[in-house]
């Protein structure tokens, strides 16, 4: 007989939320299950009232797991319930009401996830183009405290792996600096830290990202330091709101992660509430976005100021120049010009994930005219207005002036 004591298993979190049926069990030659999914089913048991099975997979979990705070707690809680005595494992369970409701609030992201996991044929919508150089991409929902990563294949995202993630202690949408929030939109990977060049809150290394991006700058947002990076090393994983604005995965999955990552090639995209399209439908509106570039650029070569100037924004700035100022330059020197040839390459294309009329596109351009050539990499922030999509920032994807 088993007597359930306070804060047992997580108990709102499982009868708030249903659980997918069972998955079968693994044959002999299957890989063995992973942490999470030890933790599941341990949670299927327990909402079937098969508390024996679900200490299995709980003595299993924490023996190869030992600091994952969360098993370590239901298991605890389950032998005191069943009253016996308590192993090495659970012995520790001093943990005040802030861990307590921090733990809840885990079970109750990585319960989530079984309901609302997308469908292989469903990409995010936020997700329009890949460059074909980009092999990975990221996608952080917020609402799921998950982490997505796709796989380039042939310029379709695929799906290849999914991990619970922590963000920033105050929410999300970050605004300036020291507000703990982690900031919503299209990021991308800068560099990598390792392991032993940083304080053990950071776990087995770090990704930084380009927060502020331009447009962030544009905003007058501050802040710098958002990362995406491991867990302390005393833990295994965290509660959903943990860090001081980063992106934060257990060691073993950012060390996995990291293995996939391409330094200054990864875009991330950090969405409250991931809009999710099926494949097909996906590729039907690749073809609208692709032509705003190609438009611009034509009109760009036909060396008709009006109808290339129509595509910015009469609220363009680039840092140093309004659009006033920027449509005077170019008048000027295109005028002076007898032929004007623009070739884009590696184009790459995204929707901010909460902001579907704000468009950041990326890509080599290589520019010859009759007086001049180069070759540079250039972003676009694109927004919809009233008369259809603008530029409203132009220039480098880097900081400082463009």
């Amino acid at each position: 007989m088993y007597k359930l004591v306070p804060g047992i298993l997580l108990a709102a979190a499982i009868a708030a939320q249903p659980l997918h049926a069972e998955t079968p069990a693994s044959s002999p030659a299957q890989v063995q299950p992973d942490n999470e999914e030890l933790l599941l089913s341990s949670l299927r048991h327990l909402r079937e009232n098969r508390v024996d099975s679900a200490l299995q997979d709980l003595r299993t979990l924490t023996s190869q797991q030992p600091d994952f705070r969360l098993a370590q707690l239901i298991y605890a809680d389950l032998m005191t319930a069943r009253g016996a005595p308590l192993t090495d494992v659970g012995r520790n369970r001093a943990i005040d009401d802030k861990q307590l409701h921090g733990l809840i609030s885990e079970a109750k992201a990585r319960l989530l996830i079984e309901q609302e996991k997308p469908a292989p044929d469903m990409v995010p919508a936020s997700m329009i183009q890949l460059a074909p150089s980009q092999k990975y991409a990221i996608v952080m929902d917020t609402r799921l405290r998950r982490l997505f990563v796709f796989e380039n294949v042939m310029g379709v995202p695929k799906l290849i792996k999914d991990y619970y993630a922590s963000y920033g202690r105050g929410g999300v949408g970050k605004e300036r600096q020291g507000d703990l929030k982690t900031p919503l939109g299209v990021y991308f990977v800068t560099g990598r830290f390792l392991d032993e060049n940083l304080p053990e809150r950071y776990g087995t290394g770090a990704l930084p990202l380009n927060y502020p991006n331009r447009w962030d700058e544009r905003l007058g947002r501050t802040g710098n330091g958002i990362w995406v990076h491991g867990s302390p090393f005393e833990t295994y994983s965290r509660p959903p709101e943990a860090s001081e604005g980063c992106i934060s995965l257990s060691n073993v999955d950012f060390t996995e992660l990291d293995g996939l990552v391409d330094i200054r090639n990864t875009p991330v995209l950090v969405g409250y509430n991931v809009r999710w399209m099926k494949r097909s439908d996906w590729l039907a509106q690749q073809a609208s976005y692709r032509g705003l570039v190609e438009n611009w650029r034509v009109d760009w070569e036909s060396l008709d100021n009006d109808r290339y100037l129509s595509h910015y924004s009469t609220d363009y700035k680039n840092g140093s120049w309004d659009y006033k100022r920027f449509a005077s330059h170019k008048r000027r020197v295109n005028s002076g010009k007898k032929y004007i040839k623009v070739d884009v390459d590696q184009l790459s294309l995204f929707t901010y994930p909460d902001q579907p009329d704000l468009l950041v596109a990326t890509f080599r351009q290589s520019y010859k005219s009759s007086n001049y050539k180069g070759d540079s990499m250039k972003r676009q922030y694109w927004v919809l207005e009233d008369d259809g999509w603008k530029i409203a920032y132009e220039g480098n994807p880097g900081r400082g002036k463009p």
